[in-house]
């Protein structure tokens, strides 16, 4: 008699099982059908593709821009004759949770860095130089490190022939996954924080043709190429 009582309660348990497992499919399948049309808004609002139609169910295969497997965006690399210039602050880069490489350097673009950027999760490379940028760079950015520490490869930041005002943020010095600097031809003064000692993989830095106060921060970071 136990084992006839067991096996309906058995049953009902799997039953119950296989049901929550499809809600939790259900809902990851919702989930990623919303970012994806999350993505494809933030790029028809940003004007950056204006000569392109309405339908973003073949932004993959939009000039500058690489997705996943799954249809989520990793790179965006727009062609410089889209003329990006002030349309900088129109994209919604908080839509891009997958980003992994941002380049838009050589754009025209003005005005300040958008702080949604320093919250891209996956963000590895950004590249942003030879533009009108200006302002004070950030201290947000220095975030990024807890969101990509766990990943080992190669992370670049480039921020070179702009127009960034004041001291190099300190919280740089957070990025342990940094490879390459350029922060040269700015306008940037004061010391060079001692905390940037602290990027042990950092390879190649540039600095050149600002204000600066330099340390001996090439001794202290053995990795720096000579």
């Amino acid at each position: 008699m136990a084992s006839i009582d067991y096996e309906p309660k058995l049953l009902a348990i799997l039953s119950i099982s296989f049901f929550l497992s499809c809600i939790f499919v259900s809902v990851a399948a919702l989930d990623d059908s919303a970012l994806l049309a999350s993505e494809g808004k933030a790029l028809l609002e940003s004007g950056w593709w204006s000569d392109y139609d309405n339908d973003t169910s073949s932004r993959c295969n939009w000039i500058g821009i690489v997705c996943d497997r799954a249809g989520s965006i990793t790179k965006i690399s727009p062609p410089r004759f889209l003329k990006v210039g002030n349309k900088f602050g129109k994209m919604n880069f908080s839509c891009f949770s997958n980003l992994v490489r941002l380049h838009l350097a050589k754009h025209e673009l003005s005005g300040s860095i958008p702080p949604q950027i320093s919250i891209l999760p996956q963000l590895r490379y950004l590249n942003l130089s030879s533009n009108y940028l200006e302002g004070e760079l950030p201290s947000s950015l220095g975030n990024l490190s807890r969101l990509v520490e766990l990943d080992f490869s190669s992370v670049e930041l480039d921020f070179s022939y702009n127009n960034f005002i004041n001291s190099i943020p300190p919280e740089l010095g957070n990025l342990k996954n940094l490879v390459t600097l350029n922060l040269s031809h700015n306008n940037f003064s004061g010391p060079i924080p001692s905390a940037l000692c602290h990027l042990e993989n950092l390879t190649h830095l540039q600095m050149d043709h600002n204000s600066l106060i330099w340390i001996t921060i090439v001794s202290k970071v053995p990795s720096l190429v000579r």
